[in-house]
Parts: C-alpha cells; sequence; structure tokens
C-alpha cells in the first residue's frame, strides 16, 4: 500500500457517470499505484483485470449494486484475483523471478485464483483442496486448467489444507 494516496480530482466525481466502469477502475487504481507503475501499463492491467461484465443495478431508490459474480468462475472473487496476478505478474516480470502462489480453498477461492493466475508468466499456483467437499464445478475449474496451475487434493478438510499452507510459510 501506498503511504499516501493522492485524492481523485473533482472533474473526475464530475464525469463520473461519462466513464466506463473500466476507466473508473482505473482512475481509482493511479491513485493507489500511479508512482510504481506506468500509466499504460496500469490501463492494461485493469482493462484485462476487467475483461467481463460486472452490472450495476439498482436495487431500490438510491441504491445500486455491483454485481461482481459474471466472472469467469462466477465469483466476486474473479475482479481481486485477476488484478492481484496482474499485478505480482508486472513486478516479478521486472526482476526476472519465479513465483509460486499457494492456495487454500473450499471452492470458489481456488477457482477465482487458478482461473486469475492461469497463464501468467512467471507464476506458478498450487491449489490444495478437502477431497469430497467442494462443488463439482468448483473442482473441474481449477483442476482441469493445466499450464502454471496444480491442484493438490488433500484427505482432510480445508482447515488441513489452510495449515498446510501455513507451514509452508
Amino acid at each position: 500500500m501506498p503511504m499516501t494516496i493522492k485524492p481523485l480530482p473533482q472533474d473526475f466525481y464530475d464525469t463520473i457517470d461519462s466513464l466506463s466502469f473500466q476507466e473508473i477502475a482505473y482512475r481509482v487504481a493511479d491513485a493507489f499505484f500511479g508512482e510504481d507503475v506506468p500509466a499504460d501499463t496500469l490501463k492494461q492491467i485493469v482493462y484485462d483485470t476487467l475483461s467481463f461484465d460486472v452490472p450495476l443495478v439498482k436495487v431500490a431508490d438510491n441504491i445500486y449494486s455491483l454485481e461482481l459474480f459474471h466472472g469467469p468462475t462466477l465469483a466476486f472473487k474473479d475482479v481481486g484475483a485477476r488484478f492481484m496476478a496482474r499485478m505480482l505478474s508486472y513486478f516479478i516480470g521486472r526482476s526476472k523471478e519465479r513465483v509460486t502462489v499457494l492456495v487454500a480453498t473450499s471452492g470458489d477461492t481456488g477457482s477465482a485464483v487458478a482461473n486469475g493466475f492461469l497463464g501468467v508468466e512467471g507464476i506458478d499456483v498450487v491449489v490444495l483442496y478437502p477431497k469430497g467437499k467442494v462443488s463439482e464445478i468448483q473442482e473441474k475449474q481449477f483442476t482441469t486448467l493445466g499450464r502454471n496451475i496444480t491442484a493438490l487434493e488433500i484427505d482432510g478438510t480445508f482447515d488441513d489444507c489452510q495449515r498446510l499452507v501455513k507451514s509452508a510459510f
């Protein structure tokens, strides 16, 4: 996290209704990461992260909700996992290191992380999941990808998977 976050200018708020969701997200991300990531790179990361619809739905008068579950794995975590994957790739790309991401899951986290990091250069993902305790569709979402994604079925519970990840650190 940055030491300070630069405030968004008033014209951002004055014109927000004319901006795309991706442009809004880019401008907010720039306030957090603009000093560390070149503008064109950050914009590419944000637009690639949000390459699926995230509709704004009216719930009631003056109440709206972003439906974050329209991503590749139908989980709200798709947004965060994809952004994290692309930002991590940018930062490790400058050092040429390889990174292994370990994740324990009971379903949706593993799916979102595996899909978000799929094919991302320099990053391997290992998903630990409890045998027989994730939904069939979620299991298929993270066990059938291959490439830089490895899924390991653990004879135990989610807590056992989490304990293994913590002990790895």
